[in-house]
């Protein structure tokens, strides 16, 4: 009895943090210019629990989906990670992680992501691709303090994965990713968070979407 109990405190724990976690505002920040590349894979590599790669391709990018005056999704880099393992030397399929930022300078208006979605080449996959909030060090420009040392700043971004095992559309040349971000904007993270938590749910709501062309000698 005790142990059915037990359960239903975990489910219910589990449900109000799913609930809760649909609602999270994303920080009021402004996305840093010139990241390097190598402190965004490192966020990356620990929260995907990946220990080392075969090769890794990066591209930046320089897209910008303007949402209002001062809040906008900033697209950095988009990375091929082939060849991976795990922390058990497990193989990891090969994934294209597209990173993106949401710059907020506004006093007066919040934006919360409910979710990410993208395809490949025009190809959908249920479940796929995965959105991963991650948080990234910034290296301080004093060059003897190393990058995530405890004076390293931070910015929260955003990575798309896409496991390619499950996109047989992307191939050798000619890639397209499409990436669709569902947003909904409001005058405080309160008045978000009731909505969400109303019949009628969220007031202001829309997609933002851009269209990645990667070249022919990403993939190669």
């Amino acid at each position: 009895m005790i142990r059915k109990k037990n359960r239903y405190i975990i489910a219910i724990f589990m449900a109000f943090a799913a609930l809760f976690s649909g609602c999270s505002t994303s920080v009021k920040q402004t996305v840093p210019l010139n990241t390097d590349p190598q402190s965004i894979l490192s966020a990356i590599y620990e929260l995907e629990g990946i220990k080392s790669a075969g090769s890794v391709n990066t591209e930046p990018l320089t897209e910008i989906s303007e949402i209002e005056d001062n809040i906008s999704i900033r697209y950095q880099y988009v990375f091929l990670v082939k060849d991976a393992v795990n922390e058990n030397n497990q193989a990891v399929p090969d994934r294209l992680y597209v990173v993106s930022a949401v710059e907020n300078t506004r006093n007066d208006r919040e934006i919360s992501i409910q979710y990410i979605d993208g395809s490949i080449n025009g190809e959908t996959v249920k479940h796929n691709p995965r959105h991963r909030p991650i948080t990234v060090n910034l290296c301080p420009d004093d060059s003897k303090s190393p990058c995530g040392a405890e004076d390293s700043k931070t910015y929260q971004a955003n990575a798309v994965v896409f496991s390619l095992d499950q996109f047989p559309a992307f191939r050798s040349h000619g890639n397209v990713v499409d990436i669709s971000v569902k947003y909904a904007l409001g005058k405080s993270k309160k008045e978000l968070r009731e909505q969400f938590l109303s019949d009628s749910g969220l007031q202001e709501t829309d997609d933002a979407v851009v269209s990645l062309k990667l070249p022919d000698s990403f993939v190669k």
